[in-house]
């Protein structure tokens, strides 16, 4: 007959080392769900934990006339667009990221602008470049159900560089009208019409030919 021999464990070292493992279960499960809320924060995707660091980020901007359905998305929708506004306002691309889901479409995608996030940020850039002043106002915002239509109007001074022509000063003035969809609190989709003649007229009125396309 075979004997087997059994090395005997005191009963307070098993419960210490059962205790140890849980321990280091919890401070490992603590630390994947922080690292989580990070990388979710990051990517400003449309969790809950991200939500609530988006609705601590103040717009810059505010609506001069709002007009809600009184829905109960309603405040997380105009946020949003006021969120989106204040990018356009301050170039200032924390807004953007936060206004904007990860999956972001622009509806009335412009001939070389690129498609998604990318678009909007490098636009804003470009168009900085020839204005540095510029400000953003939004005149009237209609929140409808998962819409928002905005009213903006922009104003600056060309000053600097926009395709060949060098600004002198020359006031810009024009406005714009946008409608989102927001789901989540996060803008996914846009479609947006400026008012390029007015645009366009005020940067060629005395601005000078570089020769050089910027």
């Amino acid at each position: 007959m075979q004997h087997r021999t059994y090395c005997a464990v005191a009963p307070w070292i098993k419960v210490g080392l059962w205790s140890s493992g849980l321990l280091g279960l919890a401070i490992l499960g603590f630390a994947l769900a922080s690292l989580s809320l990070k990388v979710f924060a990051a990517q400003g995707g449309s969790t809950q934990a991200s939500v609530d660091v988006k609705a601590a980020l103040t717009p810059k901007v505010t609506a001069m006339e709002l007009i809600s359905d009184g829905s109960p998305q309603a405040e997380s929708i105009a946020h949003a667009a006021l969120l989106y506004a204040s990018f356009w306002d301050t170039g200032d691309s924390t807004f953007a990221r936060w206004a904007l889901a990860t999956g972001f479409i622009d509806r009335t995608l412009p001939e070389g602008r690129a498609q998604g996030i990318t678009g909007p940020l490098e636009a804003s850039k470009t168009f900085r470049a020839a204005v540095p002043d510029l400000s953003v106002t939004v005149e009237h915002l209609l929140v409808v159900g998962d819409r928002a239509v905005v009213r903006l109007r922009f104003n600056g001074h060309f000053t600097g560089v926009f395709g060949e022509q060098r600004g002198q000063g020359q006031k810009i003035d024009f406005r714009a009208v946008d409608m989102y969809r927001v789901r989540e609190g996060f803008i996914t989709d846009n479609w947006h019409l400026e008012d390029y003649q007015t645009l366009f007229s005020q940067l060629a009125a005395k601005a000078v030919t570089t020769g050089v396309k910027s």
